[in-house]
């Protein structure tokens, strides 16, 4: 489902299969298992996230390789990758 210039607060989201340009979320909860998810010009203040399907289990397969430090370099590698780091290819 496509969703343009809405405002979500206070609820519960599906992310998976979903897309959503333009909107706003306050105090959201996503819930996201890894399907296709389109997202752009959003904004978004005090949300949390809720991991299920594949996508939790492979969250908890890192954590239980690395911890919890070791987790979050991994998923910092995705969002910032610094100068030097050694570049993550997805196949």
């Amino acid at each position: 489902m496509e969703y343009i210039d809405q405002k979500f607060e206070d609820v519960v989201l599906s992310l998976d299969g979903n897309a959503y340009r333009k909107c706003i979320f306050n105090n959201v909860v996503f819930q996201y298992a890894g399907g296709p998810l389109e997202m752009s010009d959003c904004a978004m203040d005090r949300i949390r996230f809720q991991f299920g399907g594949d996508l939790a289990q492979g969250l908890h397969t890192l954590y239980q390789l690395f911890g919890t430090e070791g987790m979050l370099s991994i998923l910092r590698g995705f969002t910032d990758p610094q100068p030097g780091d050694t570049p993550i290819q997805l196949r």
